[in-house]
């Protein structure tokens, strides 16, 4: 692993508020787009986190470019690839903000993201993640669907055994808090970051904003889709670590946990997305409804 510093760090400057942390791997594509919505973003006590798990493309250049022309960009490469996982924790190990933001690096940042979010979890200290609600965009199509997730502490937990609580690119967390945790698992990925919303819930408050605060961008490359099949067999194990760790299943959620796995195992990827996308959303208007 190899870490280029700041290069203009020094004991003057400002600590940032917020570490932005984007695992890079073979991006270049995408990239600069999703730098350029970050560097747009109303909030400035910022740093970027760029960590290039050893990609064979241009990725890397461009890091280096990033690093090079602003001082609030950390760049970090792996010589070879080690996955999503390690970068993020290795990423989250130089970070020196008091909150992590999480987006991808094929998504869009919404500009008042980090300013909305920062402003909630200062004026909310028993909550330790906050996210929002997501648009999907494709090349052809800029609203492709959105995903609306509860926003209480009480909403998320009273569905947490079955929907995840969050979109991963949406979310900012205290990092003093995960450090607490044993971090990302490399043994539940690509559903690592469901078990980490598990380990961060168990050590204070969960909640969404409102507002739409990130883009993802919904393509074939996009890891959902590419992974997807081993992600419905990660989140089964991550499902079964919850019911020792967390609370014990009834029996709507274990025939929940079997029709997901079964449902992701056979249909195809985009489909079984526009199912969940769909029972998150029945969810929703069922909430309302009450």
């Amino acid at each position: 692993m190899k870490t280029i510093n700041d290069k203009n760090n020094n004991n003057n400057q400002v600590v940032p508020m917020v570490s932005v942390l984007i695992p890079v791997f073979n991006g270049a594509h995408y990239l600069p787009s999703t730098m350029d919505s970050i560097f747009s973003n109303s909030y400035k006590n910022y740093e970027v986190i760029l960590v290039d798990d050893g990609s064979s493309d241009n990725s890397k250049k461009l890091c280096l470019e990033y690093q090079s022309k602003y001082s609030n960009v950390k760049f970090v490469s792996f010589d070879t690839n080690k996955g999503m996982v390690r970068a993020l924790n290795v990423g989250i190990q130089i970070a020196s903000g008091k909150y992590i933001a999480r987006i991808n690096q094929d998504d869009l940042m919404i500009e008042d993201r980090l300013v909305k979010q920062v402003d909630f979890l200062e004026k909310n200290p028993q909550v330790v993640v906050v996210g929002g609600q997501v648009v999907l965009f494709t090349n052809e199509n800029a609203l492709y669907d959105t995903i609306n997730f509860p926003l209480t502490d009480k909403e998320l937990r009273s569905r947490w055994l079955a929907l995840s609580p969050f979109s991963d690119p949406t979310t900012m967390y205290k990092r003093d808090i995960f450090l607490k945790t044993t971090g990302y698992d490399q043994n539940f990925w690509p559903a690592d970051d469901v078990h980490m919303w598990y380990m961060m819930g168990k050590l204070g408050e969960l909640a969404n904003l409102s507002d739409v605060v990130t883009k993802v961008r919904w393509h074939a490359g996009a890891g959902s889709i590419k992974y997807h099949k081993n992600q419905i067999k990660k989140t089964l194990a991550v499902h079964m670590w919850a019911a020792k760790n967390i609370k014990k299943p009834d029996l709507f959620t274990c025939t929940f946990w079997l029709l997901q796995y079964v449902a992701g195992s056979l249909l195809p990827s985009r489909l079984n997305w526009y199912i969940y996308r769909n029972i998150k959303r029945l969810g929703s208007s069922l909430k309302k409804a009450n």
